[in-house]
């Protein structure tokens, strides 16, 4: 059955951007130490709240598990003389091991024979006597991306440690950090709680915690909380006339921010509503943390929610926020109409004063580059994707030369998570189309992960350049991702690339996108010492790494792309498409019948050099028909290849693999005759070009029975 374990670590208050982390870290960490310790268990379930981390090890075995080990030394033959007696080989083995050569015994040992050795085995400990290591290490291993140090410790922790909380079952496990001692002690609520309380056993932690320290240690039930009293002002108190405006990334932040929630509706002025919609929600939620609320008719109402780290309020918390929001909303509206007095003319000026990166230009040169990339990859799409659609050149000029003015307005400055949206209001109030005002917003999506795509063609290519551009010349920089560092969001903008071409079908060749991009910072900025095909091909890779990451999350086979990007295929969409009809071709035929006798070619061949195939030297009839269906096959096959039709090219290639197979069968490559030979050898090479047209179909991982 085994026993649960309880380990909290309490802290100050925790930044709710590390929480996550830690909560993830620490179950990884406990779950290796128990696991390297051999000590068994049911389940590891973490918590956190703003003041501290929690790990429940349920069913935690008592025992460790045993261990054994088996030691070899000589061969039996050698152990041993003809008489029996044991040699200097086996002497000299049992004294290593401290034992009589009587105490060894024979082992069979597969594919070897019989060796003299021992079975060892370790008992296992018991678990209270292990536990106390391996939670100091536990705590000792846990990182953050950023930590800190504290007093005149060496120890670095996201934030100072002020207890330790470790039981098992309802024994106190002891070990020491720093200048704390782990014990049976932990702290509520920093103002509602009692001060110290003693924990007796583990199964009553949560309990014992939210009423006696006024805390719920689980945020999945703080969250639950949250919306369940909000739901209730919605129903009961507002009867619908009013809903609340629930950001996702809000309350995730909120629910981290509180031990115990408390919802509170407080209003500010109706001077302020004048303000457009988008601008005053983000003003609302920005720096206090408030929920926005909409009346029936979608507007921004003068309420909101504050939600409080507490159980009731008097009074005085309402007020102090509705005087905090008052002010903040009079500086958004100062801003808004200090932006309203200017025009993008001015915007763009001031972009000449923004730095896009050391040695890259302003933000400035960056809107000239996007607006010359941009037009590159739409006259790039009108010979496809774009064909027959109207020309959408002049609406991408303006929305490239647009898109960066809102940086250095006053509303985004002081609210950075309003770029893109300040860009898209100002470029309505300002006159522009409505295809620039939306590829203004849509060129930064997608901003995270799951988050919308642009809707239209404009803000698709402009959202593509703008990512290429920012890959390019971070790259041309040095500043290239490694490991998990990836200050500038690097891998996030090439799956949003790539996660764009597939949403507007785009057909072109990456390369060409990228040479361009490196040419215009080139021209720009000549930068010393850099080699730009280098650039180029690294580039290239990042992007199609992503394209490799998104398959493999949606658990795709990477030996399908692996044979498809050999064929030198450089097209995103056309990359995907190729995939697919193989993917497809796997699951509902044979795709032996083109693996075997691709692969059968591709080994003849090897890296020989060719020419080629001389038809007055084919002399026998299957050498003669494989020729016939090369030569019948080819344009068909690249016709097929592009209209994009992969499904019907490779039933062609599952045609010609009975051709393969029966020249093979039939035909003595490695003829006497060296001419005859190098001709059916260029012959084979044909055969393989033809498969290549679409993928390296011997890359294939398939099953040779």
């Amino acid at each position: 059955m085994g026993k649960d374990l309880l380990f909290e670590i309490g802290t100050e208050e925790l930044p709710p951007s590390c929480m996550e982390e830690g909560v993830t870290g620490l179950r990884k960490v406990l779950e290796n130490k128990l696991s390297e310790s051999r000590l068994e268990f049911r389940d590891i379930l973490t918590y956190v709240s703003p003041r501290r981390f929690t790990a429940i090890v349920k069913g935690l075995g008592e025992i460790q598990k045993s261990k054994e080990e088996i030691v070899t030394g000589p061969p039996a033959g050698i152990a041993f003389d003809k008489n029996g007696r044991p040699t200097k080989a086996a002497e000299g083995f049992a004294r290593s091991l401290n034992l009589r050569v009587s105490d060894l015994e024979e082992i069979e040992i597969k594919g070897k024979g019989l060796y003299l050795g021992k079975r060892i085995t370790e008992e296992g400990k018991k678990t209270k006597d292990l536990l106390g290591d391996i939670l100091k290490d536990s705590l000792l291993s846990m990182s953050f991306s950023k930590q800190m140090t504290w007093s005149d410790y060496d120890m670095k922790f996201v934030r100072p440690i002020r207890w330790i909380l470790a039981l098992y079952n309802n024994e106190i496990i002891r070990f020491n950090i720093i200048n704390l001692t782990s014990g049976n002690v932990t702290f509520g609520h920093r103002t509602l709680g009692p001060g110290a309380m003693i924990i007796k056993n583990t199964g009553d932690y949560f309990k014992f915690l939210k009423s006696k320290g006024a805390v719920i240690v689980d945020s999945s039930k703080r969250r639950e909380l949250i919306l369940r009293q909000i739901n209730k002002l919605e129903e009961k108190l507002w009867k619908g006339r009013y809903k609340v405006v629930l950001n996702e990334d809000l309350l995730k932040d909120i629910v981290n921010l509180v031990e115990i929630p408390n919802t509170i509706t407080g209003n500010f002025p109706r001077e302020f509503l004048y303000m457009p919609k988008e601008l005053l929600i983000e003003a609302i939620q920005h720096h206090q943390k408030y929920f926005a609320v909409l009346d029936k008719s979608g507007n921004v109402s003068t309420r909101f929610i504050i939600v409080q780290n507490g159980i009731k309020d008097t009074g005085g918390v309402k007020k102090g926020n509705e005087r905090v929001l008052k002010a903040r909303l009079k500086d958004a509206a100062f801003f808004y109409e200090e932006d309203r007095k200017h025009d993008f003319g001015h915007w763009t000026e001031k972009l000449n004063e923004v730095i896009f990166f050391s040695g890259l230009g302003s933000m400035y040169d960056k809107a000239v580059r996007l607006k010359k990339l941009s037009i590159y990859l739409a006259d790039l799409l009108y010979g496809s994707s774009l064909k027959g659609k109207q020309d959408i050149s002049p609406d991408l000029v303006s929305a490239s030369l647009l898109c960066k003015c809102d940086l250095v307005t006053s509303m985004v400055v002081e609210f950075p998570a309003l770029q893109g949206i300040v860009g898209r209001q100002y470029a309505r109030e300002k006159g522009e189309k409505s295809a620039v005002a939306d590829a203004i917003f849509e060129h930064y999506l997608p901003r995270f992960a799951g988050d919308i795509l642009p809707s239209a063609d404009v803000g698709l290519i402009l959202s593509i350049a703008d990512k290429i551009d920012t890959i390019t010349g971070m790259f041309i920089a040095g500043e290239i991702p490694s490991g998990s560092a990836d200050p500038f969001a690097l891998r996030r903008k090439a799956s949003g690339i790539v996660l764009s071409v597939l949403k507007g079908k785009y057909d072109f060749e990456l390369a060409g996108l990228i040479d361009c991009n490196i040419k215009l910072y080139f021209e720009s900025f000549n930068p010393k010492d850099i080699d730009g095909s280098k650039i180029a091909s690294e580039v290239r890779d990042f992007i199609i790494a992503r394209l490799r990451f998104l398959l493999e999350k949606k658990g795709k086979r990477p030996d399908i792309l692996d044979a498809v990007l050999e064929s030198g295929c450089g097209s995103i969409m056309d990359i995907y498409l190729r995939y697919a009809a193989i993917e497809e071709f796997i699951i509902n035929k044979d795709i032996k019948r083109i693996y075997f006798p691709m692969t059968r070619c591709r080994n003849i061949i090897g890296k020989k050099e060719f020419g080629e195939v001389k038809k007055e030297l084919l002399a026998e009839e299957y050498e003669k028909k494989l020729f016939s269906s090369i030569e019948e096959k080819k344009s068909k096959i690249k016709n097929l290849v592009v209209k994009k039709e992969f499904t019907s090219v490779l039933t062609e290639l599952d045609k010609l693999g009975t051709v393969i197979d029966q020249f093979f069968d039939k035909v003595l490559v490695m003829d006497k005759d060296e001419k005859i030979k190098t001709n059916r050898i260029n012959l084979i090479k044909k055969a393989v070009d033809l498969y290549m047209m679409i993928a390296d179909f011997s890359k294939l991982v398939v099953d040779r029975n």
